[in-house]
């Protein structure tokens, strides 16, 4: 039949949108199923499909390359990938699987399994943190296959509850899904408990997840669990006892990175930064592609004044990601810095030259790389040619700043304080504090500056002023909602918003105190159209929010108290919106008149005529 040979094209993923053209048979569970195959060779990729086709699989797609599969990933919901091990270029399926889930481009529902020729990747996946739902060896007869994935869908479907929940990144619905599954004694019980864990330490309910983890760990010693306690144990500040543990995890199986990660993380926070980088070095030795690892480690070693190690980490970094999202322009100058500091101004030169040829038409890389010119010249005793170029660089920011990253922001803050530029630091720290104040690791970050540009005391008194300037705005307003003064608090935190427009915490509590006003006085248009834009706000800088995904739930519950689900927000206009319509009515008023007295011909724009 027609539909029946559609395979490996286009039209397969559009009938899967297209119930006319879709055949659905319950006794068969492939015939509905849409899957990616993602290997190079051709061979494999028909085998596959004819294997699939023996047990009434034809919606099937392929993907040679990486980038190929992440686009298909990004555009249409698969229930099964099928991925090749080695995808070249030192890049595997692991790699792609950390990189899908990062992305939230699989829903917890859908079977992803690893096909290899190589029986040493059984043992990188046995301790991958990303476990794959499975791997063959090739070769493999079609009933291995079918019996791997029959398995696999089995578990997976399970599952199904909470796809939309965690596609929309709300995590509390999916938290309370597992919670009933968990409650109901489901054969998947330890898996959703698992799954529950992971979302609470997203969202920072780090007393939940610790007491989750013990309760598994009271049952069978699970290593995912163990790790899970040491992660809760760690954002608890309870750093002896996760050391224990991680190391534990580690001494049963080397392999297991995230142990690695976190462990450094530990360190980090002990200040013990020497520890922190030998770990994380042995981490790369094990798993030198993992870009977010090489970043982390270049960043350590910088700490520790160790360039050679940071320049290796940074180099690994921009290669491995070349060809994945994960490209970063900012990359390439934390690379520029690291060579400046090592004094190997020529190295830094043609980073810049790289820059500009890879990022090509992009302003954002000019303008990155007009600032490593700009220090370059600085250490070449060159320091009014610098000047001109980070004036420069400073004078077009405005124009850039919208599109500008924390980082790209941070290398110019390190420039302007390098070449006499306070005013312009200064100002730029003030903003970024004032926005992150709550934000240690932002903070840290600012901190490190200060000490590489040996303004480290003058530095912590500018962030510890600007922390607490922005803290006694929350308190105040905040004492202001506890005594039940909720309109006069809601007016402060308008009006901090107004002045902190990317702060989360006080975007948050401005929503706080908005639900709590229109609980108690009744429905508020303009205010709840102003909840609902900081609530948006604050999903597109951190969806992850602990705070925000509780805010969302209350938002949606006063909607539907309020019987407002069809109600579309829409926020008042601004003063300078309002002048600028006037204007153009006036304009537009003026053109009529002019036309009409006129006598209906064409009014001649100023200094030019009509024939």
């Amino acid at each position: 039949m027609k539909d029946q040979q559609l395979s490996a094209s286009y039209q397969t993923l559009v009938n899967r949108t297209n119930p006319k053209l879709m055949t659905h048979d319950d006794q068969n569970p492939y015939s509905s199923k849409l899957i990616l195959i993602i290997d190079s060779v051709p061979e494999m990729q028909r085998a596959l499909t004819m294997t699939l086709a023996s047990f009434g699989a034809n919606k099937v797609e392929f993907a040679t390359r990486p980038g190929d599969a992440m686009a298909k990933l990004a555009r249409y919901s698969f229930d099964i990938v099928l991925c090749d091990f080695d995808l070249g270029n030192g890049y595997d399926g692991l790699h792609l699987l950390e990189e899908a889930k990062t992305r939230n481009l699989l829903k917890q529902s859908c079977v992803f399994m690893i096909v290899s020729g190589e029986r040493r990747s059984q043992r990188v996946l046995a301790a991958a943190e990303l476990e794959p739902d499975g791997y063959l060896i090739k070769p493999f007869t079609g009933e291995q296959l079918r019996v791997r994935l029959d398995r696999a869908m089995r578990r997976r479907e399970a599952f199904r509850c909470v796809d939309d929940a965690l596609k929309q990144n709300d995590l509390l619905v999916a938290i309370n899904s597992c919670n009933d599954r968990i409650s109901q004694g489901d054969e998947f019980a330890l898996d959703f408990m698992r799954l529950r864990g992971s979302l609470s330490l997203k969202i920072g309910d780090y007393l939940s997840a610790k007491s989750l983890y013990e309760e598994v760990m009271a049952i069978k010693a699970q290593p995912w669990a163990q790790l899970g306690l040491a992660k809760s144990l760690t954002q608890l500040k309870q750093y002896d006892e996760a050391k224990v543990m991680f190391d534990e995890v580690l001494s049963k199986n080397g392999r297991v990175m995230e142990a690695y990660d976190w462990l450094a993380k530990l360190y980090e926070a002990q200040n013990d930064m020497s520890a922190a980088q030998e770990t994380l070095e042995n981490a790369v030795q094990l798993s030198p592609l993992a870009i977010r690892r090489q970043k982390e480690l270049a960043e350590v070693a910088v700490q520790n004044h160790d360039y050679d190690t940071a320049e290796r980490a940074l180099k690994k970094t921009i290669d491995v990601a070349k060809y994945s999202v994960y490209r970063a322009v900012e990359d390439y100058a934390a690379l520029a810095r690291v060579q400046i500091a090592k004094g190997d101004l020529q190295s830094a030169n043609q980073t810049a030259g790289t820059v500009r040829r890879e990022f090509r038409h992009n302003p954002v890389a000019e303008w990155m790389a007009t600032i490593i010119d700009s220090q370059v010249f600085k250490k070449q005793g060159q320091p009014h040619r610098g000047r001109e170029l980070l004036d420069e660089a400073i004078k077009r920011m405005p124009e850039l700043e919208e599109k500008l990253s924390q980082q790209a922001k941070m290398e110019l803050i390190q420039a302007c304080y390098a070449q006499g530029r306070e005013d312009v630091g200064n100002s730029m720290v003030q903003q970024i504090v004032r926005n992150n104040h709550d934000n240690q690791h932002v903070l840290e970050r600012l901190t490190r500056i200060y000490e590489q540009v040996d303004r480290l005391e003058v530095g912590k008194q500018l962030i510890a002023e600007n922390v607490q300037s922005v803290v006694d705005i929350n308190n105040q307003a905040v004492r202001l909602a506890q005594s039940g003064q909720l309109e006069d608090a809601v007016q402060m935190f308008m009006q901090a918003v107004e002045e902190l427009p990317q702060n989360q915490q006080i975007l948050l509590n401005a929503v706080n105190a908005i639900l709590a006003m229109v609980h108690r006085k009744g429905w508020h248009e303009t205010h709840m159209a102003h909840a609902y834009h900081f609530l948006e706000r604050v999903r597109q800088m951190d969806a992850l929010n602990g705070k925000y995904q509780k805010l969302q739930h209350s938002y949606r519950q006063v909607i539907e108290q309020h019987g407002k689900q069809q109600w579309t927000p829409v926020l008042p206009k601004t003063e300078e919106e309002l002048a600028a319509e006037a204007a153009a009515a006036e304009e537009a008023a003026a053109q009529a008149a002019a036309l009409k007295a006129n006598k209906g011909k064409p009014v001649p724009a100023p200094g030019k005529t009509v024939s």
